[in-house]
């Protein structure tokens, strides 16, 4: 016969409102503003008070003890790295990259400093909380393991997950009493089987998607160049024509003589393109007139005549090409103008569609639910795998987050921030607290009596700093 004997569930509660969080929030912000930033260091301070002090566990809540000039410092520390990194690429473009090696070499130290801060000054019933990661094993797990994603395809990404969140779940400390996780690593691979599944089903009907309109595109680019083509053919083929034909439509002049016995040149027919010789027998030449002429005088008005047509005929031809080059140039534009204006009169065709901004407001829909499905899925299921299989010297804990609940969330936040400008930011933070506080619970007979602390040293702020300049997720998940 099998007992089953059932197992107190505490739970956690988090008792903030948006209307109280909101007083907050905004006089941060107004504040951090016109110090030039000076004053979030007093904000951060503030905000975590009030989310630590309204996080209760038997009606009793978690305190924050840091100091804002701590975070203050470090903040300036992490500010003027930032900026460095900013504008290294205006001194050499190696610096920039040698400013990554630098954080990504120091990205253990940052994890492990900016961990061991955040509990050295959280507390609960008075007792703090602590961190006893080593860099050399944080080095392992956030530098060496991310190394070999590439080689192995992305396959060790659960595995490195799963090294993430034990290392900084079991090196966390309530008192002296240690945080346990003893999860498996196939679990792990279980849910990110399913992230890597569904991806590659998105890439495949994004693929399919993509060459159907790749078609599309294609069918009409190669119209469009033969409409091009076409109207080049009877662009260009008027253009070569004309100018044929203006050189060639000029008069020419020909001198046709002859020599007589005495060497006195005779002019026998002077014709161009325009009158060409008529065809005379030679019986009729022999019985023209002969009209003798000073051949130096026949020769310098003949080389005159030709070289004052030959100019004349070359300024003619290129005025008219000039004037066909130009003509096409304006052609050309219109075409540019035309094509334009068509596309201007179809986006405005589809802005005043419907169905168009149905289709285009669908599509954007699904881009985003698809990222929220992605994070909360993830979010759900790691942080059900972490919490489920930790424990607290004889405590445990259930973990309950469901995907879809984090989909609605990160949707509507989302949506509600961007209504409102901003304004809606509060609202959203407590939703969530609210949410993921309300799924956690703690197994067991719950007596803080049973755990002893001792006092530690104060940590400096400049790792967490650091870690938050430039978006290090120090949380579970």
């Amino acid at each position: 016969m099998t007992v089953i004997v059932e197992q107190k569930l505490t739970p956690i509660i988090f008792q903030g409102k948006a209307s109280e969080y909101f007083g907050i929030w905004i006089v941060n912000l107004l504040l951090s503003l016109v110090t030039l930033g000076i004053y979030s260091a007093w904000a951060k301070v503030r905000r975590k008070k009030y989310f630590y002090n309204n996080t209760l566990i038997e009606n009793v809540g978690f305190d924050y003890h840091a100091k804002p000039i701590a975070i203050l410092k470090g903040r300036i520390i992490a500010f003027l790295f930032f900026i460095g990194y900013s504008f290294s690429g205006h001194i050499s473009p190696f610096l920039p990259a040698l400013f990554m090696l630098i954080f990504f070499i120091a990205l253990p130290w940052l994890i492990v400093r900016g961990s061991l801060f955040n509990a050295r000054n959280t507390s609960h019933r008075g007792l703090r909380f602590d961190f006893v990661g080593t860099v050399g094993k944080a080095f392992k797990v956030f530098v060496g393991l991310p190394l070999l994603i590439l080689p192995t395809l992305g396959l060790i990404m659960p595995y490195a997950s799963h090294q993430k969140n034990q290392f900084l779940m079991n090196n966390y400390r309530f008192g002296k009493s240690p945080f346990v996780m003893q999860s498996k690593v196939k679990d792990f691979y279980k849910v990110y089987l399913f992230l890597m599944i569904m991806p590659l089903i998105l890439i495949i009907i994004g693929i399919v998607i993509g060459a159907f309109l790749r078609g599309q595109e294609l069918i009409k680019t190669h119209e469009l160049m033969k409409a091009k083509e076409v109207s080049h053919t009877e662009l260009t083929l008027p253009l070569e024509v004309a100018a044929f034909a203006a050189v060639n439509q000029q008069p020419k002049m020909i001198l046709a003589v002859d020599e007589g016995a005495q060497g006195v040149q005779k002019v026998e027919r002077v014709y161009s393109d325009q009158n060409p010789p008529e065809m005379i027998e030679p019986e009729a030449a022999t019985s023209m007139p002969e009209q003798p002429v000073e051949a130096t005088s026949v020769n310098k008005n003949a080389e005159e005549a030709n070289a004052d047509a030959q100019i004349e005929s070359e300024m003619d031809s290129e005025a008219k090409v000039d004037e066909i080059v130009t003509n096409k140039e304006k052609t050309l534009e219109e075409i540019m103008q035309e094509r334009e204006q068509r596309k201007r009169e179809k986006v405005q065709e589809w802005m005043q569609n419907p169905s168009a901004l149905l289709a285009g407001a669908l599509g954007v829909l699904i881009y985003l639910l698809s990222i929220f499905a992605f994070l909360g899925y993830l979010q759900a299921r790691i942080g059900n795998l972490v919490w489920n299989n930790t424990t607290l010297d004889k405590l445990s804990f259930k973990s309950t987050l469901r995907a879809r609940d984090f989909i609605w969330l990160y949707f509507s936040n989302i949506v509600a921030i961007m209504c409102t400008f901003g304004l809606a930011t509060p609202w959203a933070q407590v939703r969530m607290a609210k949410y993921r506080t309300s799924k956690l619970r703690i197994v067991g007979d719950v007596d803080f009596d049973q755990f002893v602390g001792d006092k530690k040293a104060e940590v400096k702020a400049t790792g967490e700093e650091i870690a938050d300049m430039f978006d290090v997720d120090l949380s579970f998940g």
